[in-house]
């Protein structure tokens, strides 16, 4: 309940309490573990899984939810932007699996981008530097994909952020962008984005996949929290990696949040 008020009532405080264990991820994680923030996504039954690397494995499912935002457009000569590309993962998977021609993450968190610019310093067509998802600062058209992975929910002025993604396409550029929100906010949302200015080309409900591989990944969520975060704060980093705080070995959960993707292009 009070998580859900933050985000309702109080959304700067919220923004700024993110921030705080954000970071607290970097301070925690010795053996950098922690690449990924996402909660993953589970391919369904009559699927394959994609191909990984035995040294990948770790990080499957938030590695398949990278896959699934990525995998619908052409990659080829693309300069992308992600938006929030936190501890690098995702930015290093579709590096490697997509092979754009350059790929620049901005992030909210000096410690995150400090990190990033350490980790995945061997990728040449990587870069990370500092930024904000409400007042991004490259020029007009500077990017044919952005990618936005479950990080606007703690944006506190979204409007702001949409304005820069539309500015900072290409003509024909893609946005793609994975989220959740609230049930009772779907409607809202969902009139923000398209009110956008973008072309839906796709959107879809991935509420199920999500789950399902917040569940298959739930041993190695919980041995991470419990191996790196104190015992004093375990209860709020069980919550965020989408864990009951009294119970983390109970089934995981959204909060009676739906997870949506979506694909838009600028005309």
């Amino acid at each position: 309940m009070l998580n859900k008020l933050l985000f309702h009532r109080f959304p700067n405080l919220k923004s700024l309490l993110t921030r705080i264990q954000y970071d607290l991820v970097t301070t925690f994680d010795r053996d950098k573990n922690a690449i990924f923030m996402n909660f993953g996504y589970a391919v369904q039954p009559h699927h394959d899984p994609i191909p990984l690397e035995p040294e990948d494995e770790i990080h499957r499912y938030p590695m398949q939810l990278y896959h699934h935002v990525a995998k619908h457009i052409d990659w080829k000569n693309a300069e992308a932007l992600e938006v929030s590309s936190g501890r690098g993962g995702g930015a290093s998977f579709i590096v490697r699996h997509f092979k754009p021609r350059s790929y620049t993450g901005v992030d909210f968190s000096p410690k995150a981008i400090e990190f990033c610019r350490e980790h995945y310093n061997h990728l040449a067509e990587l870069k990370f530097q500092h930024g904000n998802a409400e007042s991004l600062t490259f020029p007009d058209n500077s990017f044919d994909v952005v990618v936005n992975v479950e990080a606007s929910l703690y944006y506190p002025n979204l409007h702001k952020f949409f304005e820069h993604v539309r500015r900072v396409l290409k003509p024909n550029g893609y946005f793609l962008y994975t989220d959740l929100r609230y049930e009772e906010k779907i409607a809202i949302w969902h009139a923000q984005i398209k009110a956008m200015g973008l072309k839906l080309v796709h959107e879809e409900d991935i509420t199920d996949n999500v789950l399902k591989a917040m569940e298959l990944d739930r041993d190695r969520r919980v041995a991470l929290v419990n191996k790196y975060v104190p015992r004093i704060l375990r209860k709020p980093f069980y919550h965020f990696a989408g864990l009951k705080p009294e119970t983390p070995e109970a089934p995981p959960h959204l909060d009676n949040r739906r997870y949506w993707f979506f694909i838009l292009q600028k005309a």
